[in-house]
């Protein structure tokens, strides 16, 4: 077996008609994306459909068959979020005659920009990593190219909006037309990326945008507390039982964070690039110089978001001078 080939299990019957179908990420640390099958009236319902590759089309056709199923049941597909592990597929699905594909409109406005404009968009997210004190290696796509194709949705789903059986919760933080899924009949909530376990969910600024990622998180963390009761259905990793456990620590993480982010800036002022490589990163506590280039780029948005919210609210100050742009502590 290639390094860049990956073995994860096939599909789970997770009983009250939910299915897990797991989707292979080749080369992805994370290993695999879950795709939930739900049983409604009318056809089944695929909430997030893995990335554009030849062995996720096979994954889900293999895992639809071991629970009885096939594509041609597959009514409609929802997307959590419109990143390309999310909703990279959807095109080849709708042409192979799912007929319907729903997200939220934030998202669908981001995908088509991103279509568009993706080359520039590069380049725009390096410019700003640099005017926040990073320079960023050519850290390529993490192959991303070729994975991600656009397609219109046939509806947008608005926050509360029933699809079926299911009732989309909007929870804009990790991005802004994120969507989780709360299941009156079972009693779980399909977080999407919004609330994973035992990893977190990236949230970054990436562009010099009047936006507040965090402070949207963090709010909508609060927005999801006890609409889980019986447990979280995940985009990544294994589901859980106790939503609002975590819904707790990820709060914490967070406000966590800030305080370290904080305690950085009282030896002085600094960009977010010069804090990102004085913090610990991933759950190993790993730091800034070990993380691949990729990775770091990845730090750094956190980090700038982090600091984009500590403003917001009052806690820290931009200091005076020429880029990079750097903080100080609030007097």
């Amino acid at each position: 077996m290639s390094g860049s080939e990956v073995t994860v299990p096939g599909a789970s019957d997770l009983g009250d008609g939910i299915a897990q179908i797991r989707l292979p990420m080749a080369g992805n640390p994370l290993r695999y994306i879950n795709g939930y099958v739900v049983e409604d009236e009318g056809g089944l319902t695929l909430v997030d459909c893995g990335w554009k590759a030849g062995d996720v089309l096979a994954a889900l056709h293999a895992g639809l068959h071991e629970l009885g199923h096939d594509l041609s049941g597959v009514q409609r597909i929802l997307i959590t979020h419109h990143h390309f592990d999310h909703y990279g597929l959807a095109a080849t699905l709708r042409r192979a005659g799912v007929p319907e594909l729903l997200m939220h409109e934030r998202d669908w406005e981001i995908a088509q920009h991103f279509a568009a404009t993706h080359k520039e968009d590069d380049r725009a997210s390096d410019a700003w990593l640099e005017r926040n004190g990073f320079v960023p290696s050519d850290a390529g796509d993490e192959g991303f190219a070729g994975r991600w194709e656009i397609m219109e949705p046939t509806a947008l789903v608005a926050d509360g909006e029933r699809v079926g059986r299911l009732e989309a919760v909007w929870t804009p933080g990790h991005s802004p037309g994120h969507l989780c899924f709360a299941d009156a009949r079972s009693g779980r909530l399909l977080t999407g990326d919004h609330v994973l376990d035992p990893i977190t969910p990236h949230v970054g600024l990436w562009r010099d945008r009047d936006a507040d990622p965090i402070g949207d998180y963090l709010a909508s963390l609060e927005k999801v507390r006890g609409r889980g009761p019986a447990g979280a259905l995940p985009a990544h990793g294994e589901p859980f039982a106790d939503l609002d456990r975590r819904v707790g620590e990820l709060i914490a993480h967070t406000l966590g964070r800030e305080a370290q982010i904080v305690g950085v800036l009282a030896a002085g002022t600094a960009s977010a690039g010069a804090i990102a490589e004085r913090l610990p990163w991933t759950r190993r506590n790993r730091t800034f110089e070990s993380l691949g280039a990729w990775h770091q780029q990845f730090a750094v948005s956190e980090t700038i978001a982090h600091l984009r919210h500590l403003f917001v609210n009052g806690r820290i100050t931009l200091a005076s001078g020429p880029d990079p742009i750097r903080y100080t502590p609030a007097a």
